[in-house]
């Protein structure tokens, strides 16, 4: 300390703490460190939640739980859809195709995130009941 600092009262000087020092731009990265914490849990839920029921499962077919737990949040529990995301009848879904339907759910289409941490047979499984088998 010099002695300006000295004959300050220490309720005087200023502060230099690090939440001081860095509050320009600690605030900020923190909001950005939460949104990824978020998305990368919302990703993390999408993708490895569909396997996680293990024997004692609710649901009626394998692919009603992918379903369920990737896709139902943008495509409704009643496939219905919203503003944004499109309905998903079973007319419809047919009329598609396997292969373009493998696609958009493991790489996405739009505003649709992919699901490539999906199994090869979870794939099959959703898209055998979104045709209503």
């Amino acid at each position: 300390m010099g002695i300006y600092a000295a004959s300050v009262p220490r309720s005087l000087r200023r502060s230099h703490s690090f939440l001081t020092r860095h509050a320009t731009w600690l605030g900020p990265a923190l909001i950005v460190f939460a949104g990824a914490l978020t998305a990368c849990g919302a990703q993390t839920a999408n993708n490895g939640g569909a396997a996680s029921n293990g024997g004692g499962s609710s649901y009626s077919s394998p692919g009603e739980e992918v379903y369920v737990l990737s896709c139902a949040r943008c495509h409704g529990a009643d496939r219905t859809g919203d503003y944004e995301s499109p309905g998903l009848d079973a007319t419809r879904i047919a009329s598609l195709g396997d292969q373009p339907l493998q696609f958009t759910i493991a790489y996405g289409k739009g505003k649709m995130p992919g699901f490539g941490g999906l199994t090869t047979q979870q794939v099959t499984d959703l898209i055998a009941y979104l045709k209503g088998y």
